[in-house]
């Protein structure tokens, strides 16, 4: 009874398309993750200073230019993304193009944007994978066969190629033609085999096409049925400027072998079908034999060029139409592999297997080639009137850029306008832009940047005018255009130059994990604060492979880099004041504009609240007399600028103070009711230049205006606004007129301020002041917390609805991107996010909708009493915190609310205790940073730790090291992190061999590369290498692990040492051999200007074995290690001399990938990638090594660890099929053969390649159940909880929990409830993605935890009678949600 929770979704880019979804003008970016769909837009940004040595004659500035990438829609699909592409339909919602995509087992769903509901619609989605598709007996199941989808250019007609030889062919009804397959005859056609095609939403209304649906009905064809000859396809693609559907396809009669190349030399075929969809058959055009036979994938090229380009491991073939070939050797292997005329180019040396190919805009015949290792060639055809006359290539050169991209993409898509995005599974993922010297040397038809751009500070108006979407231009070169050369920084005027423009960053492979400490916290005073702004541990994991290599650090949680801290007493409230000079109004758009006082509201008795004021300044902070500054010590809501930051305006419970920029009181505004006199106090307060909104303790308002002088008058209030009573409220700044369409170009900003209420009957109103007599919207229902919020009323019968607290609309962002969003903070402190939207139904008044955000933040419940904290206003909005538009919520559950141009809004926790408030601080020691107050009176002045990504739940840090890291161990004694890394270098073969004398006469250039391992010493406090160790020749890192060992036979004396295992292959006939070092890490005299360089590595003990050490693991009490060496697991131990004595051994099957430990028990496992996983026993007296059990079924195991639960004992296993297969040893159940027989209890498909399980505790934030006092003997003892975290090539990381019987049976029952109640991405059906064909063992399943929190997503009617089906109340399903998502609390 477990549960698999996804905590942090793949990162590695799989597939993308570029085309218009969002609407028919826009230039869309799909990115494909795995399982996780996004969809961007692009924006164009430009960066640089006016300085005067960057204008030019006419004082005009030059700015380079970028192109971002802004997220637009997320969505996680039950499913494995495996193609993309794009078709053009009829009549689709946005104006735009669909999207057709593929899925893992024959699925294919048809897509649009739909502005209705600001998301994504699905049309159809079609199943192609029924058994009597695939009832052959010799053909390999389904889910081991890749599957690839290719789309027609003009949108005639789809091929999905699955299960190698079948294909499905989804047509699409364009204008004009003729194809009605929709009303076919069921008595004369027959149905579609194998096709299922359900409509998912209805068609639209007043439909004036004759088609019902824009696709017709598919079917699905064998190859063979189109040729004979196609027994071995090996790629296909639609090729251009055809008045039918057709596709190229690489093919070969027999099987293609590298090993068997004397005897299938050239036996690949090309051949070009047009489809006659209506008769279901095909017409051969042409057909080009006697091929290399290394070809792997058809590139279809676009007009002028046309024909196709055929890319093979040492040659690249160009065919055209009438089946003329050009062809290419780019290394010396072209010619011995294949007798095809070629043009030589042996000299390139290059390695084409897994390159991705784009061609650099539409007028030329210039393709750019990008290889496995990064590297970048130019690949010229040249062009003779129609027809190619010839092949080129040309590397890349670092100057232009050649190596911006560090690792392998595994594909690409054109942007146009110069703009080519790379997306990439073993590094960051790349928009690239390309442009030619020659063009940089015309000066740009644009005018200043001023003019364009506005003045661009570092603060608000940096970022106010950089949305110009219609702005482009190459980059500009910044040297001295004074004359015209043939070069340009040394590269030709025909070269290209390569610059990168944005990233998506990628966490990937993630090959080993491992659990450090963090170097140590920054606060000067941490010993006498009580609370923790560090993590106990971080989690590191190895990231990028080849020369992107290096670390991540990752941590659940943010930890503050802490600049200062200070105690002090009763503090309940801190704000900072930056105020502006009275004869100016730029002042506050400089960024050296600072804070001038920092203000802390102390609590001298109940009822009455001292304001201390601090000076600030370059030499830090000075508290300060201010005796006019709340003298009469009443309780501050809130304080404020207004009239451009001339006035200070303080907000206290009975009246409204403004002071002037020294703090000399200016004006007393009292806060009582005019026509009761009563006295009545304040709940909030909120500003926008030049209102601020009272909310009163008896739910009316007072709005107050500050006039040119900056005096506050009272702002008359009528009808809706005076009759009713009010929640919560706020002001809104509408800069960028999303609530309100901009009214012209000289509209003051003032005209843009939004009055945001709630009413007591949760109904949301917006009025754009200064009118308040008609709201702009108004919504009725807000607390049933619907999907989509609009004016249409709610459901009349409600039972259950959210108690809600407080409603703020403000910008969240990075200084790339910003959009508002409506906050809504309940009774419990969750956090339910709206983004606003303007659906395309009424031009003349545009409606305004809200839709919800998915996050799913469970705030956590503290019943300490300092987790209590008085104020009402919980929510703050920060314009600039480190770069980022924020909002913070204070209180038991310190939160920010964080949001990057490439993420969508999510919410990140503060480390800590309770936070009582929070403010921006801006100053020259903490610039653009926050204090905070926290239940402990502790004052912190804080910044975001620098170099690090807040794009997910996740705080995330990358470390470049430059090699591929295969392994990762922290050493705790010596705060240092091992690495074992491998680099690629040439292999050559011995010349003293004498069994082959042949070798020392071989000539080659062009040589096959190894990795070579390197183990290296990394210090986190600088995060550089400050020592390493070479291996030898062809041999690399297996494994690594800190093992506590005995060192002295005489002294038993036990020490931490680093095993490391290798391995040294060098061919696959060559018998691979092995080495185990113990090193110790020892500390030395360090160099004086890197304190950090003292430790060193040291050999301890060195063994050779036969056979390569694959896994290595600690076992038993008496400091002995395990090793697999080769097909045996042996247990050693060390020895005074320094050599490893086996005391006991094992004989396995083929190949160890796992050996693991149950720590202190003796108990551990041993994974088989073919033979299963093995679970034994280590007894020391006598030394000997016991098999208890293993699995019956074989399973490749790939990853695996133990998973106690209570009494019981179960083994999680991850094998090549993406699936953890839960086992558990129980020898008293009957079917176990007493134990013999590993007990199969269920399975669950990830969809990730698991690479690494890691058993950890389940930390409890409950004190007593981590530290039992020694005297509480009668207290039965509850055994320690664990998760086992996952993790996955692709970037993702999950958790497996173990659940009670209870817990089990709601969430199985919920689960079975959202499986059929709620609306699935692209249609895929969740059940069927997480199920194994083979699970019919009978036992219980592994709950998706995904699924389950989309419970939260759903309104809280819709939550209710849900719960109510699975027979449970509300918040014990919050519970079980919590404790799903929950854990790992040291992170």
């Amino acid at each position: 009874m477990q549960c698999y929770t996804e905590l942090l979704p793949p990162s590695g880019v799989t597939h993308a398309i570029s085309l218009p979804f969002l609407s028919a003008t826009s230039n869309n970016l799909i990115v494909a993750k795995t399982s996780i769909l996004q969809v961007f837009s692009l924006v164009n940004v430009a960066y640089g200073t006016s300085a005067p040595p960057n204008a030019d004659d006419k004082g005009r500035v030059e700015r380079q230019q970028y192109t971002k990438l802004i997220l637009v829609a997320e969505y996680d699909l039950s499913g494995t993304i495996t193609g993309l592409g794009r078709v053009k339909i009829l009549d689709s919602r946005s104006g735009g193009e669909a999207l057709l995509v593929s899925t893992r087992n024959a699925k294919l769903s048809l897509v649009e944007w739909d502005h209705e509901r600001h998301g994504i619609s699905t049309i159809s989605i079609h199943y192609y994978e029924r058994e009597d598709v695939h009832s052959s007996p010799w053909t390999p199941d389904l889910r081991l066969c890749p599957s690839l989808l290719a789309v027609d250019p003009s949108s005639r007609c789809a091929i999905l190629n699955f299960g190698i030889h079948s294909v499905a062919i989804l047509p699409f009804h364009q204008t004009g033609d003729d194809l009605v397959m929709d009303e076919f005859d069921e008595d004369l056609d027959e149905k579609p085999e194998g096709a299922s095609n359900i409509p998912a939403q209805a068609a639209v209304a007043n439909d004036t096409t004759m088609y019902k649906t824009p696709y017709a009905s598919s079917f699905v064809l064998p190859l063979t049925a189109l040729d004979p000859a196609l027994v071995h396809p090996i790629h296909l693609a639609f090729l251009y400027e055809y008045r039918e559907p057709t596709f190229g396809i690489l093919y070969s009669h027999l099987t293609t072998s590298s090993a068997l190349l004397h005897d299938r030399k050239d036996i690949v075929s090309y051949a070009v079908f047009t489809l006659d969809i209506q008769q279901r058959a095909s017409t051969t055009l042409i057909t080009v034999s006697r091929l290399p036979s290394d070809l792997w994938k058809v590139v279809p090229l676009p007009p002028p060029i046309g024909g196709a380009l055929l890319i093979g491991s040492n040659e690249l073939i160009h065919v055209d139409q009438a089946g003329k070939t050009n062809a290419v050797g780019i290394n010396e292997f072209a010619r011995q592999a294949s007798a095809f005329s070629m043009v030589d180019q042996s000299d390139l040396g290059l390695r084409l297997e897994g390159c991705v190919v784009e061609q650099l805009g539409t007028d030329s015949g210039d393709i750019l080639l990008v290889l496995a290792d990064g590297k970048m060639a130019i690949l010229r055809l040249k062009v003779d009137g129609r027809s190619v006359s010839g092949i080129s290539a040309q590397l890349v050169s670092e100057k232009a850029g050649g190596s911006i991209l560090k690792a392998r993409p595994s594909c690409s898509a054109s942007l146009g306008r110069g703009k080519v995005f790379f997306g990439s599974e073993e590094t960051d993922s790349l928009l690239i832009g390309w442009s030619r010297p020659s063009q940089s040397m015309r000066k740009p038809k644009v005018e200043s940047a001023d003019d364009v751009f506005g003045d661009h500070s570092e603060t608000e108006d940096d970022e106010d005018d950089i949305y110009e979407d219609d702005l482009y231009s190459t980059p500009v070169n910044q040297t001295t255009l004074s004359k015209t050369t043939s070069q340009t920084n040394g590269l030709n005027k025909d070269d290209f130059v390569f610059r990168s423009h944005d990233r998506l960053w990628n966490l990937g492979p993630m090959s080993d994990v491992t659990l450090g400490r963090p170097p140590g916290s920054h606060d000067k005073n941490r010993k006498q604060s009580s609370s923790r702004t560090s993590a106990d541990l971080e989690l590191v994991v190895t990231q990028g492979k080849g020369n992107a290599g290096g670390l991540a650090v990752l941590q659940r949680e943010l930890d503050p880099y802490v600049i200062d801290s200070m105690k002090m007493d009763n503090v309940d409230g801190v704000w900072s004041i930056q105020v502006g000079a009275p004869d100016s109004t730029n002042t506050r758009t400089s960024s050296r504009n600072y804070d001038k006082y920092l203000v802390f509201s102390k609590s001298t008795e109940p009822g009455k609240e001292q304001s201390v004021v601090y000076s600030v300044g370059g030499s830090g902070i000075e508290e300060m007399k201010a005796p006019e500054f709340n003298p009469n010590e009443d309780s501050t809501v809130d304080i404020g600028t207004l009239a451009g930051g001339t006035r200070v305006v303080q907000v206290l419970k009975s009246e409204v103070r403004s002071y002037d920029t020294n703090l000399e009181l200016a004006q007393i505004y009292p806060i009582w009711d005019e026509d009761t006199s009563d006295e009545l106090s304040v709940v909030s307060a909120s500003f926008a230049e030049p209102y601020v909104l009272i909310v009163r303790d008896d739910q009316s308002l007072l709005l107050l205006q500050a006039d040119k002088s900056g005096d506050l008058d009272e702002v008359n209030i009528d009808g809706i606004l005076s009759s009713h009573r009010w929640l919560s409220g706020c002001l809104y700044l509408d800069k960028y007129h999303t609530f309100v369409p901009t009214k012209g170009q000289d509209q003051p900003l003032s005209d843009n301020i939004l009055l945001v209420l709630l009413r007591a009957d949760h109904t949301l109103f917006i009025f754009s002041l200064p009118t308040l007599t008609e709201p702009l919207c108004s919504v009725d229902g807000v607390d049933l917390l619907p999907l989509i919020l609009s004016c249409e009323p709610p459901p009349k019968r409600v039972t259950y609805r959210e108690t809600l607290s407080e409603v703020l609309i403000a910008d969240l962002g990075d200084s790339i991107s910003r959009q508002p969003y409506m906050i809504l903070r309940t009774a419990n402190d969750d956090l339910i996010l709206y983004q606003p939207y303007h659906p395309k139904t009424s031009l003349d008044k545009p409606e305004l909708r809200f839709v919800k955000i998915i996050d799913h933040f469970l705030p956590r419940f503290d019943p300490s009493p300092k987790a209590y904290m008085p104020h009402s206003k919980f929510l703050r909005a920060y314009s600039d915190i480190c770069g980022y538009k924020t909002v913070f919520m204070s209180g038991s559950n310190p939160c920010f609310v964080m949001k990057s141009s490439t993420s969508s809004p999510h919410v990140l926790r503060l480390r800590g205790e309770a936070v009582s408030s929070l403010s921006s601080f801006h100053i020259p020691a903490c610039e653009k940073g926050f204090a905070y107050v926290d239940a402990s009176n502790m004052v912190r002045m804080c910044r975001l730790p620098s170099n690090t990504r807040f794009d997910n739940s996740w705080v995330t840090r990358k470390v470049h090291v430059g090699d591929q890291i295969d392994c990762v161990e922290y050493f705790a004694h010596s705060e240092i992190y091992a690495l074992g890394s491998s680099h690629k270098v040439d292999f050559k073969l011995p010349e003293d061999d004498e069994i082959h004398p042949e070798w020392r006469s071989e000539v080659i250039s062009f040589m096959p590369q190894l990795e070579r391992g390197c183990i290296k010493l990394l210090s986190p406090r600088t995060w550089s290498v400050v020592d390493s160790y070479e291996l030898g020749d062809a041999e690399r890192v297996m494994c690594m692990k800190t093992i506590n060992m005995e060192i002295s036979e005489i002294t038993h004396e036990m020490k931490d040492m680093l095993v490391v295992g290798t391995a040294t292959v060098r061919g696959e006939d060559i018998t691979p051999r092995g080495s185990i070092y113990v090193f110790e890490i020892i500390e030395v005299a360090p160099d004086p200007d890197r304190p950090e360089t003292n430790r060193k590595l040291k050999i301890f003990a060195k063994d050779d074995v036969k056979g390569a050490v694959t896994a290595v693991s600690g076992i038993g009490g008496q400091g002995f290690l395990i090793m697999a060496q080769g097909q045996k697991c042996m247990v050693r131990g060390l020895k005074e001399d320094g050599s490893l004595l086996p005391v006991a051994f094992m004989d396995m099957q083929c190949y160890v990938k796992v050996l693991k430990e149950l720590q202190g028990t003796g108990l551990c496992i041993m994974g088989d990638a073919l033979k299963g996983i093995w679970f034994a026993g280590y007894s020391e007296e006598p030394y000997r090594l016991t098999l208890f059990g293993k699995d019956n079924e074989y399973l490749q195991v790939i990853a695996a660890d133990f998973l106690p639960d209570g009494k019981r004992l179960y083994i999680l296993v991850a094998d090549d099929d993406c699936t953890i297969h839960v086992l558990e040893y129980d020898p008293e159940d009957p079917t176990s053969s007493k134990g013999d027989r590993l007990l199969h209890r269920s399975s669950f498909h990830t969809g990730h390649f698991t690479s690494t399980m890691t058993l950890l505790p389940e930390h409890s934030s409950s004190p007593s159940a981590d530290d039992p006092e020694e005297d509480d003997m009668d207290v039965d003892y509850v055994p320690k909880s664990y998760q086992v975290l996952v993790t996955s090539q692709e970037g993702s990381i999950g958790v497996v929990t173990p659940l009670t019987e209870d817990s089990y049976r709601r969430l199985s029952a919920l689960q079975s409830q959202l499986v059929t109640s709620m609306e699935h991405p692209c249609g895929l059906n969740p059940k069927a993605y997480r199920a194994v064909e083979s699970d019919g063992f009978g036992g219980r399943g592994i709950v998706d935890g995904n699924l389950l929190l989309r419970w939260l997503d759903m309104g809280v009617q819709r939550k209710a009678e849900i719960a109510g089906r699975v027979g449970a109340d509300i918040e014990s399903i919050r519970v079980d949600l919590e404790t799903i998502s929950g854990g790992l609390d040291f992170l």
